[in-house]
């Protein structure tokens, strides 16, 4: 096991919290595929089907909203243990699910227990690493979490040819060996472990959280909420990816397997670059400018739908542009936002990934409910996310004092 120092050194320390935090994404991507399959077996539409996609992001959200302050008290490793034991059993149970109902409750709790799993991987980092490096490391592991999603629709379509439920039993063996590794190989990076259990402290530890303030303002609340709305962009793509591709463009699995790998590589470019802006430009300029970008392709994807039916190759290569700019904002919203706070980290963590998922969750399910097979409504709820993102991240600079201006790292 490695000791505390260790860690700091350690390039599979931050690979196995890369890992663990792709328990939540590869629970979506890898039966992406396969939904239609499911529609099927189930005999119901594909909006409904789409909607264990939107309930297994509510998952993650409830999870990690209890998961990172209770970490606070109990420390990371126990968090992150039970969340990996919960997910394992609920993906078994989902294998013998009867009907549409069982699955979306049985997704529900396996999502749970990932967001349980996933929520501190965000506060160890915090724990090992000084502010100033919290960014970085991130970008790093944001870039591992990815490489995981570019595979799984392959891994997921390969599992499918002997039933959807087979790539259940791959998730359940993915998530015991993450649970072996942890038990063996990962210590506990929290220091300042309190000496008995407080629920009162447990989420006191989140109101404090909540009510941080900067210059009198709350200005990580307002970048919490921007963290949900700009990635809801994301999440809106991701739970209508199996409609747009399949059902409206008519693709095969194969076909949406590479696809989805495209718009994956995006997300992984748009990290790589946040990663080499951010050795000599600060993570709030590389926000703002990433989420100007994002507000102006979506709207751009607007008027083409609106005036237009476009082929499948504009629509991909404006998903991609929106895609790019939610690779290059995530690890620089989330850097940004931890690095506000010096203690009650576990509760913040929790708090930014509790709304990022919450709200993609909702803003996904609108979406779908409201495509009614047409591609239009899709990009309009994007185009309406990223327009409230834009409000809360002017607010949150304008309190925080940063210019508008590009501010170095050394300014």
């Amino acid at each position: 096991m490695y000791s505390h120092d260790q860690l700091k050194s350690s390039r599979f320390f931050l690979v196995f919290l890369a890992s663990l935090a792709a328990l939540g994404p590869m629970g979506i991507d890898t039966y992406l595929p396969t939904l239609p399959n499911l529609a099927n077996d189930f005999s119901v539409s594909m909006a409904t089907a789409n909607l264990t996609v939107s309930t297994f992001m509510m998952g993650l959200a409830l999870g990690q909203f209890l998961g990172g302050p209770l970490s606070d008290q109990l420390g990371r490793k126990a968090i992150g243990l039970s969340g990996l034991a919960i997910f394992t059993l609920a993906s078994i149970t989902i294998v013998i699910s009867n009907n549409i109902d069982q699955v979306l409750f049985f997704r529900l709790l396996q999502a749970f227990g990932g967001g349980f799993a996933s929520v501190i991987c965000m506060a160890q980092v915090r724990d090992v690493f000084e502010s100033h490096e919290v960014g970085q490391k991130f970008a790093n592991i944001v870039l591992v979490i990815l490489i995981a999603p570019m595979f799984a629709p392959a891994v997921g379509t390969l599992l499918s040819t002997y039933g959807w439920r087979m790539i259940f039993f791959a998730l359940a063996a993915f998530s015991s060996i993450l649970a072996a590794v942890y038990l063996i190989r990962i210590p506990e990076t929290l220091d300042d472990r309190p000496s008995s259990f407080s629920a009162k402290e447990a989420f006191t530890g989140y109101w404090a959280a909540i009510t941080k303030r900067t210059n009198g303002h709350l200005v990580a609340l307002r970048y919490a909420f921007f963290t949900g709305f700009s990635g809801s962009v994301l999440f809106c793509y991701v739970t209508n990816a199996a409609f747009i591709l399949i059902e409206h463009f008519e693709q095969s699995k194969v076909a949406f397997s590479v696809y989805f790998g495209m718009m994956v590589f995006a997300l992984m470019l748009g990290n790589r670059l946040t990663a080499h802006l951010m050795k000599t430009v600060a993570m709030p300029v590389i926000i703002y400018w990433g989420n100007l970008a994002q507000l102006l392709s979506a709207a751009g994807m607007v008027l083409l739908c609106l005036f237009s039916e476009p082929p499948l190759w504009q629509v991909m290569f404006g998903i991609s542009i929106l895609m790019t700019c939610a690779g290059a904002i995530s690890p620089a919203s989330a850097g940004h936002f931890i690095s506000l706070f010096s203690k009650n980290i576990g509760s913040a963590s929790s708090l930014n990934s509790t709304l990022l998922f919450a709200f993609g969750s909702v803003v996904g399910g609108i979406a779908a409910l409201l495509s009614n097979g047409k591609l239009l409504p899709i990009f309009a709820v994007m185009l309406c996310s990223s327009m409230i993102a834009r409000l809360l991240l002017l607010s949150a600079r304008a309190k925080e004092r940063l210019p508008l201006k590009a501010e170095s790292l050394d300014g």
